[in-house]
C-alpha cells in the first residue's frame, strides 16, 4: 500500500477554487520531479467522476475515481478505472478567509505495470499541483469556443431565414 498526502493553501476563495478545479489545466509545468493533479466534476456528489494524473517528465499515468461520499466540500473517492487494484482519495476544501485550504490524501493498492516499490519511490518525490492560473486559462478558452459556436449557430439561423 502506498500513501500520499498534502495540505496546500490557495490564494483564492473556496468558491473560486472549487469552480476552477473543474477544468483540466491547459498546461502543467514539466519537471523531473513527479507531479500529481486532478480534475473535479461539475458537481461534488455521489457517483460523479474525478480524473487523476501523475506526470513525470513526458510520461503520464492516468486513472479515474468515483465519488462515494460527498459532504460540505469534502469528498471520498474510490477507484473507477486505472492501473491499480485499489485507490482511495479524500479531498477537503475549507475557507480560510480570502484563501482556501486544500487537504488531499491518496491510498494506492495493487500495481500492475510496476512494482509497489517503484511506485512508492515516485509518489515519495511527488507533489500535488493545482495549476489554478492554467485552469483559469482553460475555462476562458472553453468560454471563447462556446461563444463562437453560439455566434455561428445564430448566423446560420439568420442566413437560413433570409435565403429564398
Amino acid at each position: 500500500m502506498v500513501r500520499f498526502s498534502q495540505t496546500s493553501w490557495q490564494e483564492y476563495t473556496l468558491a473560486n477554487v472549487l469552480e476552477t478545479l473543474r477544468y483540466s489545466p491547459l498546461s502543467v509545468s514539466i519537471s523531473k520531479d513527479p507531479v500529481i493533479f486532478y480534475t473535479l466534476p461539475k458537481e461534488l456528489k455521489n457517483g460523479e467522476e474525478v480524473r487523476y494524473t501523475v506526470s513525470v517528465g513526458f510520461k503520464k499515468l492516468t486513472w479515474t475515481g468515483i465519488i462515494s461520499s460527498a459532504k460540505e466540500n469534502a469528498v471520498t473517492v474510490r477507484l473507477g478505472a486505472g492501473p491499480f487494484r485499489g485507490f482511495t482519495a479524500k479531498h477537503l476544501f475549507q475557507s480560510e478567509g480570502s484563501m482556501t485550504a486544500c487537504y488531499d490524501e491518496f491510498t494506492f493498492q495493487g500495481f500492475g505495470e510496476f512494482s509497489e516499490e517503484e511506485f512508492s519511490l515516485i509518489i515519495s518525490k511527488s507533489h500535488l499541483k493545482y495549476e489554478i492560473p492554467s485552469r483559469k486559462d482553460a475555462k476562458e478558452s472553453i468560454a471563447i469556443v462556446e461563444s463562437k459556436k453560439q455566434t455561428q449557430s445564430f448566423e446560420a439561423l439568420v442566413n437560413s431565414q433570409t435565403a429564398g
